[in-house]
């Protein structure tokens, strides 16, 4: 018997295929995170921060990087933020490429900004953060200066960080070096590039758990380092990939994954068999659950949508160059 998910593309034939398929259909908005997100951002890890600040896989992703690890809680305790109860979102994002030699990207990030955005008292963040760190000179955001905040300095013979803290027009925090929060400043918008903002509009605004990567950008000089990974083989011409992840209540359930990409027409074009071996590779692990994925294309973007089994699922963010944490600890997780 054929497993509903192996033959993705014949499937997809009878499904949404054509641009007026959506017309009368609302529009999903863009997530927040991503109006937001700076221009220089290349990937992009999003959660409700109830989870990310609290759940162990998480806090070993963060781990990796000693110097975002130790800013993340100094600026947890002082602005007496309860992780627990909060209602935001986190968003980690790497701003900038590998650096040269780097063949592991976990080891090659360069700059990491974190941002917190839709918390329940943004005016309150935003008091506890002024009232808790000393004042050090200003960032040019939104076309005035803001306040920055010495959130962590450290010079050692092998380190230096200068870790600042600032808010802007709508709440938001951003925290990062110097360096990073600068280059935010100038770079404008993420949700300014056409591409990405085709390929975000495909995603659940809602969803717990979202992620971005720039494949070009990112990979641009590392494909070959980039070992059992199903992105070193994206044509060229994409460039924005959005993922979503929505996780069952229920231990037992399926849970919802959106993939969604943007780019030139002649990349999206040669997008639907690189999206038919992801299927077929977590449909390898298991027969897929329930029905068949749901493919959409439009000239610039095109998206997929199914349901996995945590096991699958692994197996697709992995191939998606995401394994950061154990996709099974997200069953019975927080809920869209």
């Amino acid at each position: 018997m054929r497993r509903p998910a192996a033959n993705l593309i014949p499937a997809a034939v009878a499904l949404i295929c054509l641009p007026f398929a959506f017309s009368c259909r609302p529009k999903p908005r863009v997530p927040a995170w991503v109006q937001a997100a700076p221009n220089g951002s290349v990937a992009a890890f999003s959660g409700e921060a109830a989870w990310m600040l609290t759940h162990k896989d998480v806090q070993s992703l963060i781990a990796r990087e000693p110097m975002v690890e130790r800013a993340l809680d100094l600026f947890l305790q002082k602005a007496r933020i309860n992780p627990r109860t909060e209602t935001g979102r986190v968003t980690f994002h790497v701003i900038g490429v590998p650096r040269q030699g780097q063949q592991n990207l976990q080891k090659g990030l360069e700059q990491v900004l974190i941002q917190f955005t839709q918390f329940k008292d943004p005016a309150a963040l935003v008091s506890a953060l002024a009232e808790s760190f000393p004042q050090e000179g200003s960032l040019h955001l939104q076309g005035r200066d803001w306040p920055l905040y010495v959130i962590l300095d450290l010079e050692t013979q092998d380190t230096k960080a200068h870790i600042r803290a600032a808010s802007d027009e709508q709440g938001q925090i951003w925290i990062g070096s110097l360096e990073a929060l600068n280059g935010m400043a100038s770079r404008g918008s993420l949700s300014a590039q056409s591409d990405a903002a085709l390929a975000a509009e495909w995603i659940s605004a809602r969803a717990p758990f979202q992620g971005y990567l720039q494949p070009e950008t990112l990979l641009d000089g590392l494909r070959r380092n980039v070992e059992g990974s199903l992105l070193r083989e994206l044509p060229q011409g994409v460039n924005a990939l959005f993922w979503s992840i929505t996780p069952s209540p229920e231990k037992d359930q399926p849970i919802r994954f959106e993939l969604s990409l943007g780019g030139t027409p002649e990349g999206i074009n040669q997008v639907a068999p690189w999206l038919q071996r992801l299927v077929a590779a977590a449909n390898a692990v298991q027969a897929a659950p329930g029905a068949a994925p749901e493919l959409m294309q439009e000239k610039r973007r095109i998206g997929l949508r199914c349901a996995f089994t945590p096991e699958q699922l692994k197996l697709v963010m992995e191939k998606l160059g995401q394994p950061g944490f154990s996709i099974t600890s997200l069953a019975g997780g927080p809920k869209a």
